[in-house]
């Protein structure tokens, strides 16, 4: 008879359980640690991703403005490092030999700022920030051999063009309904280069908001101006809406192939004081306390343009580029007319619609042909038949609209996020 020791079975079952309690909380601590890990990975994940999307939005700005690679990667590095430099992104720890910034014309081949040359007649740049292998804090994965890193990349540049404008200057221009997008329905002028100031030529000057209607060719009682009435007018009407609307607070919409409606009357003094606080004027009503602010540089030329008469002055467009690059840069500058932070950029770029004023006598609705963009050049005179001037830029970005489905590079467009190419995860 095999007589069986119970309490020595006993011992080994309580040895057995011990090793698999053990086991099990082994493996319960790997889970913990990789789930304390992961979570604290995807996380700066997405604080990384949203920093090189800032930096590549800014970079694309900058070039977009200036044409400058070199400001632009100096614009994007210094969006990421003030980003990384909030609460809770310090950990990130983004250094220079961490992070490269790239361009590129097609989306395809990308090059440091220092080789890159755009195509002839190539407008559109593209920006991208790459940042590369950032170590991690690690809580317990370190026990299992586990690298931490996060890396991140981003594309910007221009959109397709915009059929779809809000946010618009309430004035309107009589185009070519037989024209098209390519030639601004008759405002681009073949081979012109608009940064350019061998192309600068005095045709390139209109007359925006006229300051007499028998120089119209929207027929009598137009002066441009478009029909202020709009949802959210902050309970304003008459003088105090067209002034706001003029300055930039005009939130009506334009879509391609529907109409707009004109507004009757000249509006002289509400036109002056709402535009004019674009170029740091600021009169009557309109109050210089942040709600508008004035473009970042206010240069007008010495020679006004006149009604009726060939501008004679050497101010355009491209000397405005050129004059705000280099006082942007520290470059030689005229401080009494750049602003700094004091302005913001893109204020002198008036967002008009483009119409079909054919037997226009006597409407007010008029069909959309398109959109155009024009450097506003001048300050308006309050008093007597004072026009606005501007001169016709070939395109422009905007903040608010919506795209076409065909790219084009004509007319306006906005600065926007692009999948990368180069990275699957991004």
């Amino acid at each position: 008879m095999v007589v069986l020791n119970k309490g020595v079975l006993k011992r080994k079952q309580q040895g057995i359980t011990l090793v698999l309690i053990s086991l099990v909380m082994l493996f319960l601590l790997g889970m913990a640690a990789f789930s304390i890990d992961l979570n604290h990975q995807v996380l700066n994940k997405t604080r990384l991703q949203n920093a090189v999307d800032s930096a590549a939005l800014a970079g694309a700005v900058v070039v977009d403005e200036t044409g400058d690679v070199a400001l632009a990667e100096t614009a994007a590095r210094e969006t990421l490092t003030n980003f990384i430099g909030e609460d809770g992104n310090s950990e990130l720890g983004v250094l220079d030999g961490n992070t490269v910034v790239t361009f590129s014309s097609d989306l395809e081949t990308f090059v440091a700022a220092g080789a890159f040359s755009p195509s002839a007649g190539e407008d559109d740049i593209y920006v991208r920030v790459a940042t590369i292998d950032i170590e991690l804090n690690q809580f317990l994965s370190y026990i299992f051999g586990i690298d931490k890193n996060v890396s991140a990349s981003a594309v910007a540049g221009r959109s397709a063009s915009i059929s779809e404008v809000c946010n618009l200057t309430p004035i309107a221009m009589c185009g070519d309904p037989l024209g098209s997008a390519t030639d601004a329905w008759g405002y681009q002028q073949p081979g012109v280069d608009i940064l350019n100031a061998a192309d600068n030529s005095p045709d390139q000057i209109h007359e925006l908001k006229i300051g007499s209607q028998g120089s119209t060719d929207m027929g009598p009682g137009n002066f441009h101006l478009l029909d202020f009435s709009q949802p959210g007018g902050n309970g304003q009407g008459g003088a105090a809406l067209v002034r706001e609307a003029l300055a930039g607070g005009y939130d009506g919409c334009a879509i391609i192939g529907n109409t707009v409606t004109t507004k009757p009357g000249n509006s002289i003094g509400p036109v002056a004081q709402g535009l004019n606080t674009r170029l740091n004027n600021f009169k009557g009503p309109m109050k210089d306390d942040g709600t508008y602010l004035p473009d970042k540089y206010v240069k007008e030329p010495d020679i006004p343009a006149e009604p009726g008469e060939e501008y004679t002055d050497d101010f355009y467009y491209s000397n405005y580029v050129q004059e705000l690059a280099s006082c942007a840069s520290g470059g030689s500058c005229d401080g009494n007319n750049y602003l700094g932070d004091a302005g913001s950029n893109g204020r002198r770029i008036l967002r008009i619609p483009i119409v079909d004023c054919t037997d226009a006598g006597g409407k007010t609705n008029y069909d959309v042909l398109g959109f155009g963009c024009f450097f506003l050049l001048q300050s308006v005179e309050q008093t007597g038949n004072a026009s606005v001037f501007g001169q016709f830029l070939y395109d422009c970005m905007i903040n608010n609209g919506s795209t076409g489905l065909d790219p084009d590079d004509a007319g306006l467009y906005r600065i926007q996020l692009y999948k990368d190419p180069f990275s699957g995860a991004s």
